[in-house]
């Protein structure tokens, strides 16, 4: 990043020296560990879109002007040392999207540039070779460049370091090879011009330096977004970890229709400095150049990183500068093709070969050309059959013995992103682990404890989860937060008023829970009480608008007051519902975590109709007969068997399936079709919880069945819940299956069944508040001794 952005602070501090008041209206100071969060999470995958990046796609960074706008500040404030507007700030899911505006910023960035040579050379008329170091000093300048921390930083590591981490650690320590390249340019620059300056029209020259400047600094910045979209990003893993750890998957963000508008844009500048031919010639050059440095990239380091990326636009600039001293020299060109026509014409009339050979060393033009032919296709040879295949990923290895004897051996894939860790605090803390390594090594410690292998059973799996989660050997589950999401159906409405009557009770007892809840006297209120957990109750789409207390129950700032339609005759909800819904859900969670520091979130439900609507849910998304997924829901019966209701559930799920089909795949479409409000908040939830590593602990059918949605939307959510309660709807098992299958198809432990088989059915989150004791003696669990401790003590106390 360039220094001096200008992320300038609104709220200056009033105390404090001057200078301090300065500095601090210049930058914007974000909030501790907001930079950080920005890579938590992120997987070493290259081929599975991270939770990260599906939410800023669909959220923030979702196409927009104001997005775009955004996009293109913030790679202004990245490749510049200029300031941006006060609301732009270093986000990578926003650098990544302003790739498409690199060229637009490599053309203003040219104009600046232009405007300091065309003042030294046509206004102050300085040589051409001061101008020209005026320029590029100015270039240095505004790029950043004389400042430790530049985009353009080097291009020494290219070439030097045996290892990828040691170049990795050459591209961090140093910024010599930027100015190395831009001496190279004013060197190349004088020998375009060095005929021109002595023509009569000395101005029409130095328009064409202008030209020149602008159009490379345009088309050199084009391979950036052709290589982040080509490419996979290294994990350089240097100071800024964190920050740079988004990058991993930016190709998901640089998509091909971005990267064709930096080709328009930059081909547009060309076209206008140097007509249509030269502009296809210039833009081709770049796409070569991208090729190849790509492929260099993937041998020497695996990938692309930001210092290889300043590097490649630097090198660029050079090479865009020898094509166009290449069209400078056209007429010397006709020459050397006209001599190599005449060659080839005396090898067809079968002259002999020393006269072909006397030939061609008269000709210093066809002599040079056939020695680099030679010399490229000599080395190309020697390094593909020479020494080691051609896999740059190496590692220094000890010979075993008492030598040091020192060998260059290749690393396989597995080795390559193994890093040491003999502790389990060590791999939890290693941000190179992904979950899934994380959890296998939290099993294997719990392997070791003074216990029979697995003998705690479904709480060995819950203290791994959740310590991989939170990175610790000892995970917390102090701090759990309840929360109820309460909506009405229109599925479960009267007859008379457009609905179903699909419940044992009539759609009216959902205010009346509700109001219990508010009230302190309804089994979530019970049962938070007594295991401490804090409990919060959202009205999300009441058919009346009631005034709550604020203390337990509040309405969501997206209400959709009346609920859902009747899925069988319409939509249940639009598309924006279903959006605002899920939002209210991730908001109340982030509250959650942030106001109560909760380190676990359960989620409740109530609404009358809501296990019809599950059931309606999980036959559109998985296709499965009605008859497999119905139960009887709320009952009156104390066996919980409803014939009645069945049956009618079953022809209300086929009706809605028939008027809507099946959506397999689209989880969003199915929230829209035969959804409830309360069942998308409840999956907004558990996706933002996940997302910021907190564990879920799952109730029964209904939240089983907006998990399995939120897995479908990321597949990362499968790693972080905890099922507490085995539903007598026979629904779950097939939402616990689809579950299973998504977490093994991304390489995440599949979940435990169900921890409690006690026929719970109430809903409001009861089940999964019934489980939090067993979560906390899970995570207590950690705190045993391993065998071999234990097998090392005494009657007296531990062997010495």
């Amino acid at each position: 990043m360039a220094p001096n952005n200008g992320l300038a602070n609104s709220k200056p501090k009033q105390n404090g020296s001057k200078t301090k008041d300065k500095e601090t209206a210049r930058t914007t100071i974000l909030p501790k560990g907001t930079v950080e969060s920005r890579g938590n999470g992120t997987s070493n995958s290259h081929d599975v879109i991270t939770n990260q990046i599906q939410q800023f796609i669909r959220g923030e960074g979702k196409f927009s002007f104001w997005a775009e706008v955004r996009g293109f500040f913030t790679v202004w404030m990245f490749v510049t040392r200029l300031p941006g507007p006060t609301w732009v700030d270093h986000h990578p899911g926003y650098l990544m999207r302003g790739m498409a505006y690199f060229p637009i910023s490599g053309t203003l960035i040219g104009i600046f540039v232009s405007t300091f040579y065309d003042l030294a050379s046509l206004s102050l008329a300085l040589p051409f070779m001061i101008a020209s170091i005026i320029s590029e000093v100015m270039s240095l300048w505004v790029t950043g460049c004389f400042h430790e921390d530049g985009l353009a930083d080097s291009a020494d590591g290219i070439g030097g370091g045996w290892t990828s981490e040691q170049i990795l650690k050459i591209m961090t320590d140093t910024r010599l090879g930027r100015i190395d390249c831009r001496i190279g340019e004013i060197g190349l620059e004088f020998w375009v011009f060095r005929g021109r300056r002595s023509s009569n029209n000395s101005h029409n020259s130095e328009l064409i330096r202008s030209f020149m400047i602008i159009a490379s600094h345009t088309l050199s910045r084009l391979v950036a977004p052709i290589l982040v979209r080509t490419r996979d990003y290294v994990d350089e893993q240097g100071p800024k970890y964190r920050f740079y750890s988004f990058f991993l998957h930016a190709k998901y963000l640089v998509t091909w229709p971005r990267v064709l508008f930096a080709t328009v844009t930059s081909f547009l500048v060309a076209y206008v400095a140097y007509g249509f031919v030269k502009a296809v010639c210039l833009v081709s050059a770049v796409m070569v150049m991208a090729f190849f440095s790509g492929r260099y990239a993937d041998y020497l380091l695996g990938g692309v990183m930001g210092d290889y990326l300043g590097a490649t636009i630097c090198v660029t600039e050079v090479f865009l500068l020898t094509i166009i001293l290449l069209f400078g020299t056209y007429d010397d060109h006709i020459i050397l093709l006209a001599e190599f026509e005449a060659l080839m014409g005396k090898a067809a009339d079968g002259t002999s070969v020393s006269i072909l050979i006397e030939s061609l060393l008269l000709s210093d033009a066809l002599f040079s050309l056939a020695k680099f032919i030679v010399v490229v296709t000599f080395t190309h040879v020697w390094c593909s059959n020479v020494g080691l295949p051609p896999v740059f990923v190496r590692k220094v290895v000890k010979e075993k013995g008492s030598t040091d004897e020192i060998q260059i051996t290749l690393v396989t894939d597995n080795e390559a992103t193994q890093k040491d860790g003999n502790t389990l605090e060590a791999v939890l803390n290693d941000e190179n682990h992904d979950f899934t390594e994380k959890y296998d090594a939290v099993r294997n410690y719990i392997d070791s404890l003074a216990k029979p292998v697995g003998s705690l059973g479904t709480l060995e799996d819950w203290a791994s989860r959740v310590a991989a989660l939170q990175n610790r050997v000892m995970p917390q589950a102090d701090n759990v937060a309840c929360l109820v999401f309460a909506a009405s159906h229109g599925v479960a409405a009267d007859d008379k008023d457009g609905g179903m009557n699909c419940s044992a009770f009539p759609s009216s007892v959902t205010e009346k829970v509700v109001i219990g809840l508010d009230n302190g006297l309804a089994g979530a209120s019970a049962l938070s009480k007594c295991n401490n957990v804090d409990l919060r109750v959202i009205d999300v789409g009441l058919a009346t608008d009631l005034d709550w207390s604020a203390g337990v129950v509040r309405s969501s700032e997206n209400k959709m007051i009346g609920g859902t339609k009747n899925f069988c005759k319409e939509n249940a909800m639009t598309g924006d519902q279903v959006e605002k819904s899920m939002l209210d859900g991730r908001r109340e969670t982030s509250r959650a975590i942030d106001d109560l520091g909760a380190t676990t979130i359960v989620f409740g439900e109530v609404g009358i109709g809501n296990t019809t609507t599950s059931a309606a849910l999980l036959a559109c998304l998985t296709g499965k007969d009605p008859t497999e997924l119905c139960g009887s829901g709320a009952s009156t019966t104390r066996d919980g068997v409803n014939t009645e209701v069945l049956k009618k559930k079953v022809l209300i799920v086929k009706e809605a399936i028939q008027h809507h089909g099946t959506m397999k795949g689209q989880p969003h479409k199915a929230l829209k079709a035969v959804g409830g409000l309360e069942i998308a908040a409840i999956v907004g939830g558990i996706l933002e919880s996940t997302e910021r590593n907190v564990a879920v602990i799952v109730d029964g059918f209904i939240c089983t069945t907006a998990a399995m949605i939120a897995c479908q939307i990321n597949p990362t959510t499968s790693r972080a819940l905890l099922f507490a309660t085995e539903s007598t709807e026979k629904g779950q098992t097939i939402a616990l299956q689809e579950i299973t299958k998504i977490a093994l198809a991304n390489g995440f432990p599949p979940p435990e069944s169900p921890a409690l088989c006690m026929k719970l059915r109430m809903g409001e989150g009861t089940g999964a508040l019934a489980a939090v004791p067993l979560l906390r003696s899970a995570c207590a669990m950690l705190s045993m001794g391993t065998l071999e401790e234990v097998l090392s003590l005494n009657s007296n106390g531990p062997n010495c």
